[in-house]
């Protein structure tokens, strides 16, 4: 039965940052991270630009692992006992602590398909796999806006991009840099590839 001195649910940037701050008050107290990813803490924003434009890998770790804590990578954490201050994973580990953080994060809407061809785009497992299928120069549909990664994978991959709310990339915005200099109205031809943007056309799934 694993015990820490802080235990931390999560593997996100913001467990991330508590590791850093825990280390600057307490060089020594055992901590330890349950994540349900297979990989330890790493840089979000560059799935969606920077692995794409030719950002080694080993650039977006955050160097978490560096900070001598107990990663328990590829775990989900199931049950919270408060009483003997435990937290139980998917595989019946039982973990206590003294302090507990809850770091989870948040998790993309799904659509009510059953379809393994839709990617939820978040996590680097997410990346490696649009990575793998891009290799095999395949069309995708993306549905965002460009507040994320929809207009910034669509100048990487040949996408369909479908917004939900009326909004031309503005100039100076990152996506409006990708878009280049020619997205008057809605339809844009980029590069090698092509791109249809829907503007103000809600996400319609049908099973």
């Amino acid at each position: 039965m694993p015990r820490y001195k802080y235990l931390i649910i999560g593997g996100g940037m913001a467990a991330d940052a508590a590791v850093r701050g825990i280390r600057e008050v307490d060089a020594n107290g055992a901590i330890g991270l349950i994540s349900a990813e297979p990989d330890p803490p790493y840089d979000r924003p560059p799935l969606s630009k920077g692995l794409w434009q030719g950002k080694p890998l080993e650039k977006i770790w955050r160097g978490t692992v560096d900070r001598d804590i107990a990663l328990h990578l590829g775990r989900d954490a199931h049950t919270l006992d408060l009483q003997i201050k435990g937290v139980t994973d998917d595989g019946g580990t039982i973990y206590t602590f003294d302090k507990l953080l809850l770091a989870t994060g948040g998790a993309p809407r799904k659509l009510p398909l059953d379809n393994e061809s839709v990617i939820y785009f978040r996590t680097l497992e997410d990346y490696r796999q649009l990575r793998a299928l891009t290799e095999n120069r395949q069309r995708f549909g993306v549905i965002g806006d460009e507040r994320f990664s929809g207009n910034q994978l669509h100048a990487f991959v040949t996408v369909g991009i479908i917004e939900e709310q009326s909004q031309i990339p503005r100039k100076g915005t990152t996506a409006d840099g990708l878009l280049g200099e020619d997205h008057h109205d809605v339809f844009i031809i980029h590069g090698q590839g092509g791109c249809d943007l829907r503007a103000d056309k809600p996400a319609d799934a049908k099973a």
